[in-house]
């Protein structure tokens, strides 16, 4: 991946006992302790090479890359019928010769997660403590994108057909001492 961003951040909410706001009384008790984690990585596409069926090489176990005969459109579509990029911008090579598309010439899809967190810590004895956790992986719920279909001529050429991700909760409960 050419770029790759991973911002990570820890907040404690600036309200009950000590803090800036509600530091006294019921709301205090209530409201104070909570604390905010996440993470959040960002990255541009995979890179891939565009292919052609090979079957002209007539050397079994090969990749034959594709000619480039035309300047490549990107119109970043998802599922079939909605290409990533324009397919008409390549072809197979007549004969046995190799392409003049170099390897990893594409970008595929990028990436977007968002991991977050909320903690509320409760003070049961000085030494003893409860924490109340609920956790989101994938808390946008983004799908992740595989790359295109990338051999000249197959059904999926141009497409975008698979996908990943996806929202994971899950609750806990700490008790330390």
């Amino acid at each position: 991946r050419a770029h790759t961003y991973v911002q990570s951040f820890v907040y404690d909410l600036p309200w009950g006992r000590g803090k800036r706001w509600l530091s006294q009384g019921v709301a205090s008790q209530v409201l104070g302790g909570w604390q905010t984690n996440g993470i959040l990585t960002l990255m541009s596409g995979l890179p891939f090479t565009i292919r052609a069926n090979g079957g002209g090489l007539n050397a079994p176990g090969n990749v034959q890359t594709a000619n480039q005969v035309g300047d490549v459109s990107y119109p970043h579509g998802i599922n079939t019928g909605n290409p990533w990029f324009s397919g008409a911008s390549f072809v197979t090579p007549v004969g046995a010769v190799p392409g003049n598309v170099g390897r990893n010439n594409m970008t595929g899809p990028g990436f977007f997660n968002l991991d977050f967190s909320l903690f509320k810590k409760i003070a049961i004895t000085e030494r003893m403590q409860l924490e109340l956790r609920g956790e989101a992986m994938g808390a946008t719920n983004t799908a992740q994108f595989s790359n295109p279909g990338d051999t000249v001529g197959n059904a999926n050429y141009t497409f975008v057909t698979g996908a990943g991700g996806g929202r994971n909760l899950q609750l806990g409960i700490k008790l330390m001492f």
